[in-house]
């Protein structure tokens, strides 16, 4: 018998692949700046932390783009521009697609900003099919490791938190997970999570 009774997943490079060099490229067109200085923007000045966090809105963060910048790319073309990086994690399908025929609730635990998960949930269908609750840093106004996001994870789940398993491919927000006692382990591969799932009796095929 699984001594899981919760699973959660991490968004990116666990079930979407993404890159943000994508984004710098497609952005750095629009303003006619060049990608690294989309990229000083967006990080190395804090922006799009800001933006995950849900300290600012859309609004604010392509206001403060613009003004950064000084250029005046279309709201809706910038969103899609700074959002169209992901794409599915094919091998994860039949692992979600077992879990889910098995009864295991599964959510979604994911540092990511508004622009981008919209526009991923809406792309992809396995994000409306699968996953219940969606535990999002731009809604909980904190990002992983912090602790606040893995207790508001535990709350929802609704079971105990030695009872969630979660896996994450950042090594500091599997920590962070640990911490808050949770049962989390890193991700690397599709076989490697296979292999953690069922040494906690969670049968998969593989």
């Amino acid at each position: 018998m699984s001594s899981t009774e919760f699973i959660y997943f991490d968004l990116g490079n666990v079930i979407l692949n993404f890159d943000h060099a994508i984004a710098f490229g497609n952005v750095a067109t629009l303003a006619g700046v060049t990608p690294e200085k989309v990229e000083q923007v967006l990080f190395d000045q804090g922006l799009q932390e800001r933006y995950e966090t849900g300290l600012i809105d859309c609004t604010q963060f392509h206001q403060e783009f613009c003004s950064l910048t000084e250029s005046k790319p279309l709201p809706a073309e910038f969103f899609t521009a700074i959002s169209d990086i992901f794409t599915m994690n094919g091998a994860m399908i039949p692992v979600l697609s077992q879990l889910k025929t098995r009864g295991f609730p599964l959510g979604i635990l994911s540092n990511t900003c508004d622009a981008h998960w919209r526009f991923v949930f809406d792309r992809y269908s396995v994000l409306q099919s699968f996953f219940d609750p969606l535990v999002l840093s731009y809604q909980e106004k904190a990002m992983k490791p912090d602790s606040k996001i893995y207790l508001a994870a535990i709350e929802r789940a609704g079971v105990e938190p030695s009872r969630i398993f979660f896996t994450d491919d950042r090594p500091e927000n599997v920590d962070g997970a640990i911490k808050a006692g949770i049962d989390a382990v890193l991700f690397t591969d599709v076989p490697n999570l296979v292999t953690e799932l069922r040494s906690r009796g969670v049968g998969i095929n593989w």
